[in-house]
């Protein structure tokens, strides 16, 4: 009980500073999460503290001394406040992945993404001082009632003779135990998927809890291949396979992919945004602009995949880390060698952040320039994640004119990303009030327009093809927010010659970028890709993503929301922006929602059975 109310005292923590990504508008939906959340709490209590329980147990048959009461006391406290930081780290860490924290989380702290999360701490230390405080009072309040509670119920040691006439009340507990761990005696136990059932996609994570979450992700698990329809009645595009045109003459441009870390369309002020981006504004009135795009997911590190190898995030942890990750795959870099194209990837953070470097070496991309390559990276390190943006952007930009042409290369940005410091120079010019990453995204456009000024004056300027898109969304800075801008990011393409040029409103996502690319460089060539060409009006156009359990399919009109097993939501995102009214069971709707949920399941069909069986690369 005592657990129960701290995990309580936790959500509510959770929900007050997140209450701007959850739908938590009244008291009586605040009391139902309290409530659905108890189940999660209990599975997650009980899970957690069963060694504790066996111990105690095994000590029914122990005399009640001193020093066994002291073990079980810090053996208690310890164990549950490692679960209790995690769950008031989560109060901040929520609003950039948009999930609770899963066992991939974890990744920093033992460096398989880099070793810039200890970094950080002492930064998060003082920005976010009051989840520390939390943590204490909570932990403190743990142990002073813990000893309230144990002098409250005193036991009295039994007679040896009589300790083996406890075993059935033992067995009891043990049972009522597994049944709480597994929340109930339905066939299978519950997990984070089942969060969504009692209050929908949008309240799932007020429900869940860190510990739930993070002891339910930690082993990998493989994917179920499904086989939902046969192969004969799968077109081309849902197969992922992608045949370009053989008779047009390859078009050798250069290509350039900018991935400007955490850019939400919302920030950007040609859409109507919350930042001033003159730069943007400016290129993107010359350029071809998406405005119906969509991340695949919320992290940089299933961004990536995603935009150089079309592979969306569509299982609990990112693809980079999975054990699918040494499985042979075709990407930007790999397809484009054959025809005489260099490559390069750039990021001003360390070599191993993220898992990019491995990433990009199986990806075949040739060259990987990291914070080590940078000549002065002890100067301009912004003291958090790598080189500072308006430095390094210009430095790539004389990198790629030591490449041999024709080349393929892409950059990920840093510094619109927490804990959104800026340079001292510019400190007082990007000054704004409101959400601090709108300052870093005014300095992240002004460190492309000096990229691009560097840039024009290049002999390989005119024969590139810019992309500019972002690895993920960042926090929500809008108050009239729709809850799809969770996923709603800009993509841009800007040809110098202006041969490509223009603003649609076709529903895109990051998988598309590498298929567009090499269609618009006439590439003769087969390749894998779960995206389609948005120059051409073969493949449906649509957007996929996956969060805890569930698959969201975006089309032009209709948002599903999918458990792998049935619909749970089915929304009119334009008409309704706050997916409120949930339609799925609008009987003059089910063929819109059969069609989605036809397209979705082929979908996940290719995406599960390509992984399974390696064979996310054209022979």
């Amino acid at each position: 009980m005592l657990l129960i109310v701290t995990y309580s005292i936790c959500r509510l923590v959770f929900v007050w500073f997140n209450k701007g990504d959850l739908d938590t508008v009244s008291e009586s939906s605040l009391s139902q999460l309290l409530v659905y959340g108890l189940r999660f709490d209990l599975s997650a209590i009980l899970l957690s503290n069963f060694p504790y329980t066996v111990v105690l147990l095994l000590a029914a048959f122990l005399r009640k001394t001193e020093t066994v009461k002291n073990y079980l006391k810090y053996f208690f406290i310890c164990t549950n406040s490692v679960f209790i930081f995690f769950n008031c780290v989560d109060v901040v860490y929520f609003p950039f992945v948009q999930k609770r924290m899963q066992s991939d989380a974890l990744l920093f702290l033992n460096g398989d993404k880099g070793s810039e999360g200890l970094g950080m701490i002492p930064v998060f230390i003082i920005q976010y001082w009051f989840v520390w405080l939390l943590f204490i009072v909570i932990t403190t309040g743990l142990y002073f009632m813990y000893g309230v509670l144990e002098r409250f119920f005193r036991s009295t040691d039994l007679p040896l003779e009589l300790r083996w006439k406890m075993l059935p009340s033992i067995l009891i507990i043990l049972i009522m135990n597994i049944t709480g761990v597994r929340g109930g005696w339905q066939l299978r136990p519950i997990n984070i998927i089942n969060a969504s059932e009692s209050v929908g996609v949008i309240n799932a994570p007020a429900v869940l809890n860190s510990t739930f979450s993070l002891l339910r992700t930690w082993q990998k698990k493989s994917l179920t291949e499904y086989t939902y329809y046969s192969e004969d009645v799968l077109s081309d595009c849902e197969k992922g396979h992608h045949s370009l045109n053989e008779s047009k003459d390859q078009n050798k441009k250069n290509v350039v992919i900018i991935i400007v870390e955490s850019l939400s369309k919302q920030y950007i002020s040609y859409f109507g945004g919350t930042a001033k981006t003159v730069f943007l504004d400016s290129l993107m009135n010359e350029s071809m602009v998406y405005s119906n795009a969509f991340a695949n997911a919320r992290e940089s590190v299933q961004g990536i995949p995603a935009i150089l190898a079309s592979i969306p995030s569509l299982m609990d942890e990112p693809f980079i880390f999975s054990r699918y990750s040494t499985n042979n795959i075709n990407s930007v870099a790999s397809i484009l060698k054959p025809h005489g194209y260099t490559s390069a990837f750039f990021h001003g953070a360390a070599k191993g952040t993220m898992g990019f470097y491995s990433f990009c070496k199986s990806a075949g991309f040739d060259q990987y320039y990291a914070k080590e390559d940078y000549p002065d990276n002890k100067n301009d390190f912004d003291g958090s994640w790598g080189i500072w943006d308006h430095k390094y952007l210009p430095y790539m930009a004389d990198e790629l004119s030591d490449m041999k042409e024709p080349f393929v290369a892409s950059v990920l940005t840093l510094n619109s990303h927490h804990p959104f410091r800026l340079p001292s120079e510019f400190k007082g010019v990007y000054k704004t009030k409101g959400h601090p990453i709108l300052a870093s995204i005014r300095y992240v456009d002004h460190s492309l327009d000096l990229f691009f000024d560097k840039v024009k004056k290049k002999p390989w300027y005119e024969n590139t093809i810019f992309i500019i898109t972002a690895d993920h969304t960042g926090p929500n800075t809008d108050v009239l927010k729709n809850r799809l801008d969770d996923y709603r990011i800009p993509i841009i393409i800007f040809t110098p010659d202006g041969s490509i040029k223009g603003t649609s409103d076709k529903i895109a996502q990051q998988t598309d970028i590498m298929p567009t690319i090499l269609a618009s460089l006439n590439v003769n060539t087969s390749f894998f890709a779960l995206g389609k060409n948005l120059l051409s009006n073969q493949c449906v156009p649509h957007s996929i993503n996956y969060k805890m359990g569930v698959y969201q399919y975006i089309d032009s009109s209709y948002c599903l929301q999918h458990n792998g097993e049935k619909v749970i939501g089915l929304y009119h995102w334009k008409k309704d922006k706050y997916l409120k009214r949930n339609i799925s069971y609008n009987s003059s709707l089910s063929p819109q929602k059969k069609s989605l949920e036809v397209a979705l399941k082929k979908t996940i069909q290719v995406y599960n059975s390509t992984m399974l069986h390696d064979n996310m690369k054209t022979k």
